[in-house]
């Protein structure tokens, strides 16, 4: 997967993470917290010397146990929580998704999402159309996402929240 997007939907007024298939032309959107979009989008900067953030934190951690921070795993969905999974190594952690995501960016670490997840909630920029990064094509993707509600990828109706 590739990191696509963090953006505010207009109908729900929260962050939506968007991940998009490297190979593909799905996308999977993942509300997140405040906090969370803002932990992704300062990974996009250059970090601060002087004030590292936590994730920057962790990166350094893991590298300074020599350690590598090899992928993050989106693994499931359940009630519109994603289940999520970091690997340092041969050892794999749990992680919210938007930590994991703010991680890998960090530090280049493979984002990946199970097929079973992309299945369920995958949405396609312009159906039956190949994926393009057009202006315009990404423009009639965005205002898909504003009509988007979380409940719409529970089939339930609850409310998304990450653990």
């Amino acid at each position: 997967m590739i990191f696509s997007e963090v953006r505010v939907t207009s109908v729900a007024d929260t962050p939506v993470l968007l991940l998009r298939e490297a190979q593909g032309e799905r996308y999977v959107p993942i509300w997140i917290s405040a906090a969370g979009a803002n932990a992704i989008l300062s990974a996009l900067e250059d970090p601060p010397d002087e004030h590292p953030s936590s994730h920057d934190l962790i990166v350094h951690l893991v590298a300074a146990l020599d350690g590598v921070v090899e992928e993050v795993s989106i693994t499931d969905v359940c009630e519109g929580i994603f289940t999520a999974h970091m690997r340092v190594g041969q050892t794999t952690v749990p992680c919210r998704v938007s930590d994991g995501i703010a991680v890998a960016l960090r530090c280049a670490a493979t984002i990946l999402v199970a097929e079973s997840v992309l299945d369920r909630v995958g949405a396609f920029l312009c159906p039956g159309e190949p994926a393009s990064e057009s202006d315009d094509q990404m423009e009639q993707f965005r205002a898909f996402l504003d009509t988007l509600r979380p409940e719409d990828f529970d089939p339930d109706g609850g409310e998304p929240e990450e653990p």
